[in-house]
This record gives structure tokens, sequence and C-alpha cells, in this order.
């Protein structure tokens, strides 16, 4: 069950129409108070104050600050998902939907510097966090990424084997490090710039050249013209397999050479 779809009901009591109104309330406070001074520097009693009501209340709701905060998380990545779905739903191929993914990544840093800064510095930075409801949403929100790729290299676009984990964090934490600055105020960033020349720069290095291209289309057509290893039969699949692999190392040779 995902993430979303399991969110912890309230504390113990009758969800009743001005109970739920009640906690409706806490979480805007909550949001608000989390977003502005960031998780370790909020109190619930600060949160308590701007719904007028004693801090006590608060825990009849939600049984620790910590509860609060998944759903706060929760709340924030509901919609974000529901639009990252809706924008690559209209997608097809493998640089329309790495631009789209980029783009919309960046725009988090942009519009949501205070989600991006409790994520960053506040929940994610312990062990314990591969067992939250954080890191269970981000799996929800790479996944649009990890589909990409997959799917990209079951079309041929990308080559058999490409590590999708490997690509996902040059993707994201490739973001995380260009945002830094601007997530703390330190100048700005021109979203599709950016999301145009970090798309190009992914692709140059994960899918392969045009002239690796043509090349392996030589070998391909080589390998049907050449002898195989001495006492093997020409139709042997491993033997031909084997002279393939050398030729192909031996290219990947010539291309490395300065």
């Amino acid at each position: 069950m995902s993430a979303l779809a399991a969110a912890a009901p309230l504390a113990a009591g009758p969800q009743t129409p001005r109970r739920l109104r009640r906690a409706a309330e806490i979480l805007t406070a909550a949001r608000e108070v989390f977003l502005d001074k960031g998780f370790e520097r909020s109190s619930v009693a600060e949160i308590a104050a701007r719904v007028g009501v004693v801090e006590g209340l608060i825990y009849t709701y939600y049984p620790t600050k910590r509860e609060l905060l998944n759903e706060v998380l929760r709340g924030l990545y509901g919609p974000l998902l529901q639009d990252i779905e809706a924008g690559f739903g209209r997608l097809s191929g493998l640089r329309s939907r790495l631009r789209f993914l980029i783009w919309r990544h960046l725009r988090v840093y942009v519009e949501e510097p205070g989600l991006s800064r409790i994520v960053l510095h506040e929940v994610r930075t312990g062990p314990e966090y591969f067992r939250s409801v954080l890191h269970d949403l981000h799996v929800q929100y790479t996944s649009f990424l990890m589909r990409t790729l997959h799917e990209a290299e079951a079309s041929g676009e990308l080559p058999p084997g490409t590590d999708a984990e490997l690509v996902r964090s040059l993707v994201y934490g490739g973001i995380e490090h260009r945002m830094w600055a601007t997530l703390f105020g330190r100048g700005t960033v021109d979203l599709e710039a950016t999301a145009d020349a970090y798309t190009e720069m992914v692709l140059r290095g994960i899918q392969p050249r045009a002239a690796d291209v043509a090349l392996e289309q030589r070998l391909a057509r080589l390998e049907r013209l050449v002898a195989v290893p001495a006492g093997a039969p020409a139709t042997d699949p491993a033997a031909v397999s084997a002279a393939a692999a050398r030729r192909r190392g031996k290219a990947a040779t010539r291309r490395r050479a300065p």
C-alpha cells in the first residue's frame, strides 16, 4: 500500500465533522510552521497557538510531532504526485519524459523551498529515513523516472543493462547540488534553460552516440564475414559471441585512445 493510501488516521476519537474540521486547521497551522521554521525548530505549542487551542488538544489528534509532520508531508506530496502523473501521462519517449521530470523537479526547489529544506536537512538525514513516510513518498516520486528508463531500454532508446538506479541518483542528486545555493537565497535559476541543459547532459551520458551505433552495426556485419576461432564450428553461438566481444573491446579501446 502506498504512503498516500496508508495515511494514518486521527488519534482515537469519533470522526465527527467538527473533529475533522479541527484536524484540518491543525494541519494547516503545522504546515505553515514547519515550512517557515523547519521541523526541529518548530514546537507543538506554537502550532496550537496558531489554531487557538491548548497544546494538549493537538496530541488528541496527532500523538506525536513526527506524526503531525508525516501528515503534512502526505498533504504536500499528494497534489505534487498528481500533477506529475498528469503531465507525464501526456508524454512519450525518453527525451520528452526526462526533460519534463527534470523541469518539474527544479520547480519544487523554486516554488516549495520550505519543503525542500525540510526534506534535505531534517527528515532525510538519518538511518530511520529508509523506514519513514518520506522514503515511501520519494519512491513514488521517482517512480516516473524509473518507468521512463525501463521503457526506454525496452524500446531500444537506451542500451541493455542501463543502470536505472545510477541514473536516478545522477538526475536527482545533481539537481539537488545545482539548486543548493538557490534554495538558500543565493541567486536565481532559469528553469527552462536549466532543464534543457541538464536534459542534454544526462542524455549524452546514457544514450549511445550515433557513431557508436554505426560502429556496432559495422561490427555486426563483420561478424558474419570473418572466421571464428580455430577449431570452433562457424555456427557455434558461443564462438561468435566471443569473437564479437573481443572486437567490441578493441573498438572501445580505440575510441578511448587520445
